[in-house]
């Protein structure tokens, strides 16, 4: 039966809530600058009440929930933004230092070397027996074969230091998933006393969205509040712990396998999978056209080279301009480069006589490339444009991904971030909850006194 100690106990019942409402607004507003933090809130709702005579009577307030205010749609959705968004500015870094590497247009690159190369042969059937013609071939030769080298070294030195970023990229995913298996447990195990621990989950959505930067995620979560974090089908981790990645290289690829299954990791995106789309990919592809460029020229030029005759008596005829197959291997012929001489600028040897440089010279008109419908020049620029329209894709992706971005991250803050008046209306309205409670304890300590003093 109701009596004043019922009422004592409504008081105290009052003091704890708003306590716990004060509680959480203090730490709402502690955290108002932590990235990743959650606006908390207590659920209160008033306790069941006792049966009395003519009806119920109230038994004060009980905090049901202490929790973070999140939507998990709007998560799972940051989480695909960031995939999509790591993965085309990865691709665009990496492009960007392609684009540095070939530097086209300008007057240092490829195509000025391969246009240099064909006016030295055009001012040798000028001057078919001088020198300083010869020379200038010569010159121009040996600086169009130390272009087509140092691009093709370039672009394998990329090549083979992204092996040395992807893996750098696996050590931190393998961290990010020992640490969201770690949180996990925690969380499971909190969940397991009755307790909602939202400061763990802000940090394991926080990981999480680090890693989905880093690699496509799928995330699922069980009535525990237990997640599960897959790639391409593969669980990376989960409450029963983490499956470490590495990089595995086959031939000219690479692939991320399990450290210990050896089984593959299909399908990566994020920052991972562009950096390995360029590797396994787009930078082979580039390198293939250019050694197509450079056996194309070193074919032509050999063919006509070694049909004509240089200087001397007899003219020295058969020999190549050019040695080797591909971009990296493409050298001038050691016999042009001791004697000019052997520089074939003539079709029979007579003075005067041109028609093999003339030929040469020709070679950057002729349709050699593509089955033979474009030069090698137009194919040369066509490579440039590709890499182009490459980077101008992977930009604009990048671009349109952070624009995605930061509307999501925007409804997120709608909903989960901390407003500082919100907090401070509340923490008014908690302490003059809390004030109005104790009032009424300090009542009823009235009303035992009097009772005391009665007897």
């Amino acid at each position: 039966m109701a009596g004043i100690s019922t009422i004592l106990e409504v008081a105290r019942r009052a003091l704890m809530g708003q306590r716990l409402g004060m509680n959480t607004t203090s730490h709402n507003i502690a955290n108002a600058s932590t990235p990743g933090f959650s606006r908390q809130r207590v659920d209160l709702v008033a306790s069941m009440p006792l049966p009395v005579q003519g009806g119920y009577i109230g038994t004060g307030v009980l905090a049901d929930h202490i929790g973070r205010i999140r939507e998990r749609f709007i998560d799972q959705q940051i989480r695909s933004s960031n995939d999509l968004l790591g993965d085309a500015s990865a691709q665009y870094s990496i492009l960007s230092q392609v684009e540095a590497l070939v530097n086209e247009p300008s007057d240092v690159g490829l195509g000025n070397a391969l246009n240099e190369f064909f006016l030295a042969f055009q001012n040798l059937a000028v001057r078919p027996e001088e020198s300083s013609s010869r020379n200038a071939v010569l010159q121009q030769g040996t600086l169009l074969t130390q272009k087509f080298y140092s691009l093709n070294n370039s672009l394998t030195q990329l090549r083979d230091n992204l092996i040395d970023d992807v893996k750098l990229k696996i050590q931190k995913v393998n961290q990010l998933t020992k640490e969201l298996s770690d949180l996990d447990i925690m969380i499971v195990s909190a969940a397991a006393v009755g307790s909602d621990p939202s400061d763990l989950k802000d940090s394991r959505d926080l990981k999480l969205e680090e890693l989905s930067r880093l690699v496509n995620t799928k995330v699922s979560e069980d009535e525990r509040g237990s997640i599960m974090v897959s790639v391409g089908g593969t669980v990376i981790s989960s409450r029963g712990g983490a499956v470490a990645l590495r990089v595995q290289v086959t031939g000219s690829q690479i692939a991320i396998v399990g450290d210990i299954s050896g089984s593959e990791v299909r399908a990566p995106s994020g920052e991972l999978g562009g950096a390995m789309k360029i590797y396994n990919t787009t930078l082979p592809d580039y390198m293939a056209k250019l050694d197509q460029i450079a056996a194309t020229l070193i074919s032509r030029v050999n063919t006509l080279h070694s049909g004509g005759r240089g200087l001397g008596s007899p003219a020295p005829t058969g020999l190549n301009f050019f040695t080797g197959t591909t971009a990296q291997s493409i050298a001038v012929n050691s016999s042009v480069l001791s004697n000019t001489d052997n520089i074939a600028a003539s079709a029979d040897g007579a003075p005067g006589n041109n028609q093999t440089a003339m030929a040469i010279a020709a070679v950057q008109n002729e349709k050699l490339m593509s089955g033979n419908s474009i030069s090698i020049s137009q194919f040369y620029n066509g490579w440039v444009s590709t890499i182009g329209a490459s980077i101008n894709s992977a930009e604009g992706t990048s671009k349109a991904q952070e624009l995605v971005l930061q509307q999501m991250e925007n409804q997120r803050n709608q909903v989960s971030s901390v407003s500082l008046d919100e907090e401070m209306v509340n923490l008014m309205k908690y302490q003059r909850a809390f004030d109005a409670a104790a009032r009424v304890v300090a009542t009823v300590d009235d009303l035992f006194q009097t009772i005391l003093d009665m007897r």
